[in-house]
């Protein structure tokens, strides 16, 4: 029986279980990054909680949370046997963690793109957790928990959010591409464009390499688009583009082409603008 939430709800996993909470935090995101990890013992162990706090000096919430995880389990592997570990839960309060945790080792049999073709996002630490995950010789099941609505989660997240704030590691997988500021008056994040043959005018502030190797590079690319009526940049989006037809650069307007796929939007044509600058 583990600790009464407020709502008087009592949560119960497995009391014979090491049971290790997880989480990652980003300021902003992306940004300085960070994870907390509470490893917690059953109460008959008589052992105090473990906890490790690490800081990133740039990386986005996803993968502070993919990491925190992994981090979790390279502990097992390390410490599993010393403290006769026959059992674990991993907690998370994330979503992209927990759904996908099992589907991964699909998207690696399909080189790591989805039915649409769409390359997915964070394949070195999802190729990690895979690697390491398959060391583990007892049963690790990870579960999902809405965060910050127990004590141990609350302290968890400081730990992720105290890491953020005290950055010292590099997360050597994460690709910022070339970032300059967006003209766009909204400030949310970018959301992927629902492509539709559309011609659109548009201005890069984000570009990377979202898969493949030479020839193959698909890069993925974040704008603004230019309203003729306003005179503005009035939404903020993402789409794909082959190498062989990359030749953007940041800070600078296009005129492009979408294709026809809203799952796996990509620009076909690129015409480069000098008067919307």
């Amino acid at each position: 029986m583990r600790v009464q939430v407020p709502s008087q709800v009592l949560i119960m996993y497995d009391n014979n279980a090491i049971e290790i909470y997880t989480d990652g935090s980003c300021k902003p995101n992306p940004g300085k990054g960070g994870i907390g990890v509470v490893i917690e013992f059953p109460e008959k162990n008589n052992h105090d909680n473990i906890e490790i706090s690490e800081g990133y000096l740039q990386s986005t919430n996803q993968r502070m949370e993919l990491t925190a995880c992994i981090t979790a389990i390279k502990w097992l592997i390390n410490n599993g046997s010393n403290f006769k570990v026959t059992r674990a839960i991993t907690i998370t309060d994330s979503k992209y963690v927990y759904e996908n945790c099992e589907n991964v080792r699909y998207w690696k049999d399909n080189n790591w793109l989805d039915q649409h073709g769409k390359p997915y996002e964070n394949k070195d630490l999802w190729d990690s957790f895979l690697k390491e995950r398959a060391k583990l010789h007892f049963n690790n099941e990870i579960r999902w928990e809405k965060g910050k609505t127990r004590p141990i989660l609350n302290r968890v997240d400081n730990l992720a959010k105290n890491g953020a704030d005290h950055p010292t590691k590099k997360d050597f997988g994460y690709q910022p591409g070339k970032f300059t500021s967006s003209r766009c008056e909204d400030k949310k994040a970018a959301t992927m464009f629902p492509a539709n043959g559309e011609e659109l005018s548009i201005r890069i502030f984000v570009k990377k390499i979202a898969s493949g190797k030479n020839e193959t590079e698909v890069y993925k690319i974040t704008f603004d688009i230019f309203d003729y009526t306003t005179k503005k940049y009035s939404k903020k989006f993402f789409a794909y583009i082959d190498k062989d037809k990359m030749i953007f650069k940041r800070n600078n307007c296009y005129n492009i082409k979408m294709d026809n796929n809203p799952r796996f939007p990509k620009i076909i044509k690129v015409d480069n603008i000098e008067y919307l600058k």
